[in-house]
């Protein structure tokens, strides 16, 4: 088995290590959130260096790419923040998903707005009484002819209140039995007259935001329908193991960033005599978070290896997104402790990691469920 990178991948890593030093450093991304800005060089100087043109094919205006070089450049990201990383996996999925499934109108729309970093993409699928349980959702689409009528409420729409953002919004098109039935995927422009989007406050992820989004009687046209009506469930997990992989990576990076940061203060704070990175108390438990980062690595990197290969990876994309979202909240803690009053400071990077880090085993599929996936896939019923 070849552990190692091509040249090119190499060279991919260092071009998005460079991009995170100079353009969107930790203590810059602490500021973003902070602020609650999304600054315009980040957007396009992803878009200026072609990363969200990169996993569509050269014939498709893309640039070939597949899910390792997607997850070297998350990680790198999730360096400077989860959220930062956020800012390019949450506009690259609905758009991989959008040029699938979606007439040639709307792959030109991806090509020509998407690609070029002009637009961006969010997803409206939880809502406040489906959530893990994305099938019970209730927001309803009505035939009307040339178009339909959206009712309903979504919830944690990340991304749907920044300006220039369509909303893939997942509707009940059809009947509600059975449940993974008659569900669609419509395009929804927020400045739609019907539509309303209400920024929630949360205690971290302010960079991108997210929200909930209001639907009464919104007119949406038909030519918005991507995929086929009442399929949308299909389209749906169409990417789900792609979209666990990427995110493993910003939460590899961010824990990676966290570890490197607890290990230079573990260094230079000195106590008792020493640099307290010297006490076996903390020597050994930042040793085990470095050995549970690298297994985070391993099994993320096995998932797009399989995905590259065009095999099915159901477990192992959830094994990846379980390991990754635990080890960055692990990394958090124990940088506190390590760091100590000066983590407790809101001065501090720290501080910031583990108010960012929290959400991590929530987001993107709890960790619950993908532990009932990894048990589905051992021949276990766990709900």
């Amino acid at each position: 088995m070849d552990f190692g990178l091509t040249d090119e991948q190499d060279m991919l890593r260092a071009t998005a290590r460079q991009f995170v030093a100079d353009v969107c450093p930790a203590e810059k991304a602490k500021q973003w959130d902070e602020e609650g800005v999304v600054p315009p060089e980040l957007f396009r100087g992803m878009a200026e260096l072609g990363w969200f043109s990169l996993p569509f094919s050269e014939e498709e205006g893309g640039d070939g790419g597949g899910p390792l070089e997607l997850i070297l450049i998350a990680e790198e990201l999730g360096r400077a923040s989860f959220d930062v990383a956020m800012c390019y996996i949450g506009v690259l999925i609905p758009g991989i998903t959008v040029f699938r499934w979606g007439t040639e109108a709307q792959r030109e729309f991806i090509r020509k707005q998407v690609m070029t970093g002009r637009h961006r993409l969010a997803v409206g699928l939880s809502e406040p009484d489906s959530g893990s349980d994305a099938a019970a959702l209730r927001t309803t689409a009505e035939d009307h002819g040339d178009h339909f009528l959206v009712r309903g409420q979504k919830a944690w729409c990340t991304g749907g209140g920044l300006p220039d953002t369509t909303i893939a919004t997942y509707v009940r098109t059809g009947s509600r039995e059975p449940k993974h039935g008659g569900i669609s995927l419509l395009l929804v422009d927020p400045s739609t007259d019907g539509v309303e989007v209400r920024r929630t406050p949360t205690l971290a992820r302010h960079i991108l935001g997210t929200n909930e989004v209001f639907f009464n009687d919104a007119l949406v046209p038909k030519e918005n329908l991507v995929g086929p009506r009442d399929e949308g469930w299909k389209v749906m997990l169409s990417n789900i193991e792609l979209e666990k992989v990427i995110i493993t990576g910003g939460y590899l990076g961010a824990a990676q960033a966290t570890l490197d940061e607890m290990l230079e203060y573990a260094r230079t704070r000195h106590a008792f005599g020493r640099p307290i990175g010297n006490f076996q108390a903390l020597a050994h438990a930042m040793a085990d978070l470095q050995t549970e980062i690298d297994s985070a690595r391993l099994l993320a990197y096995r998932a797009a290896w399989l995905l590259a290969q065009g095999k099915p990876c159901t477990r192992e994309g959830s094994m990846a997104k379980l390991k990754g979202s635990e080890t960055y909240v692990a990394a958090a803690r124990l940088g506190m402790q390590v760091c100590a009053g000066h983590g407790f400071s809101t001065e501090s990077v720290m501080s910031f990691r583990y108010r960012e880090s929290i959400v991590a085993t929530i987001s993107g599929g709890t960790s619950q469920i993908q532990r009932n996936g990894i048990a589905r896939s051992m021949g276990l019923r766990s709900y």
